[in-house]
């Protein structure tokens, strides 16, 4: 059984050492040589208990009150064909023990289990793994997710060959256990940060697809740590939406960045649909837990919805607004909201949200009164909005049809 030791202050090298466990510059060559040779030809090779330098992967697990999902995750990362990794397993759960145990029956030396007060909210447990960090480029990976077997392979080669650069990925949603892997190598986009941007301000669905935040993109740990000091909170991943806060400042800081629409990560079981463990339909429905999010946030409702004309805090698109003008620090480039577009994309949200369940009357009451302050002409561009969402969804429901 793995002996564990908690974690409860951040430590890495200081930059240009090796870990402290590495002992001669032999034996990182050896590690070195041996890593890329499992990389390159995802081949096992059993490495794990040679003195290592700082890894080239660090995967940020963090969890809450998910023990019965957190050891697939792990796993996942485990079964890769690239090994040389990190797993930073941040507990954040109310149970001291529940996800602990989980987490013990892994004897890998890779897996690093760090235990916090159980009490941090989901900004702060973020940032907690974060803080643990060695490796060269960074992973967050929720319980909720699976990598696909090749995935840190994929990226290996793709950081071989453009260097360090950010790089976005597909999450798709499984209806089974998995999904098939990838080809080697997937198809790669380069994208232009402010382009990526001008898409988010018409609320074109492309941009949720390809933005580079937290949890679906891999970066430089020296460039995250960068934004981090930069931040106006002081953090990288911030409140309100980590994922979103982390990805508007890597999109002020960077010129492009690469995107893919192969899958690297996959959630199961129809997990999302179901609505389990999707803090998108936590907001939709209102839940209690939803509402305890918000206020434990250090940010009051009227300082989110400040700057937004329907004032919802359950349409989760307000909060990465909120997110886009706090972090989103460009001087060379001032992207305007286009806000007929706005209202369309809160329909579509209210519309998705009844058909899941949820109460919205209070939200299409809003949605009713403050479109009846606008001019004709920009009720009829909402309306043309709708019509352009409702084709665009129509045809990417057909291409998908059409590729199973």
């Amino acid at each position: 059984m793995r002996k564990f030791e908690i974690v409860e202050a951040s430590h890495e090298p200081e930059r240009g050492q090796p870990c402290p466990h590495v002992r001669s510059k032999a034996a990182r060559r050896t590690r070195t040589w041996l890593s890329a040779l499992r990389c390159r030809f995802a081949v096992s090779i059993f490495t794990k208990h040679l003195p290592v330098t700082a890894p080239l992967f660090s995967i940020l697990l963090p969890t809450r009150n998910r023990s019965e999902i957190v050891a697939d995750a792990i796993r996942s990362v485990l079964d890769q064909t690239c090994g040389d990794f990190e797993i930073i397993v941040s507990d954040n759960d109310e149970s001291p023990t529940k996800t602990r145990d989980a987490v013990a029956g892994f004897t890998d030396a890779r897996v690093r289990y760090i235990r916090t007060s159980g009490n941090l909210s989901m900004h702060d447990n973020w940032e907690n793994a974060f803080n643990q960090a060695t490796g060269d480029y960074v992973f967050i990976l929720e319980d909720k997710q699976r990598l696909v077997p090749n995935a840190l392979e994929i990226l290996h080669h793709w950081f071989k060959t453009h260097g360090p650069v950010v790089i976005s990925y597909d999450i798709r949603f499984a209806r089974g256990e998995r999904i098939d892997a990838p080809k080697l190598f997937p198809h790669l986009e380069k994208w232009s940060s402010r382009d990526a941007i001008d898409h988010f301000c018409r609320f074109e669905q492309k941009f949720f697809n390809i933005l580079p935040k937290g949890l679906d993109s891999c970066a430089p740990r020296k460039l995250l740590a960068e934004l981090k000091a930069k931040s106006p909170t002081g953090m990288l991943y911030s409140y309100i939406s980590p994922d979103y806060a982390s990805g508007f400042m890597m999109l002020a800081a960077v010129e492009h960045f690469y995107y893919t629409p192969a899958p690297l990560v996959y959630i199961p079981n129809n997990w999302m649909w179901q609505g389990k463990y999707s803090n998108g339909q936590a907001s939709f429905k209102k839940t209690e837990s939803y509402r305890r999010f918000l206020q434990d946030l250090p940010v009051t409702r009227e300082e989110i919805l400040r700057d937004v004309p329907l004032k919802s805090e359950f349409l989760w698109i307000n909060s990465v607004l909120y997110d886009f003008f706090k972090f989103y620090r460009r001087p060379d480039h001032k992207s305007q909201i286009d806000w007929p577009r706005y209202y369309g994309f809160c329909i579509f949200l209210i519309v998705m949200g009844r058909k899941l369940g949820a109460d919205l009357g209070e939200e299409t009451k809003l949605l009713r009164t403050s479109l009846a302050l606008h001019s004709f002409l920009f009720k009829a561009s909402v309306l043309l909005n709708l019509l352009e969402r409702g084709m665009g969804i129509g045809w990417q429901y057909l291409y998908r049809l059409l590729r199973t």
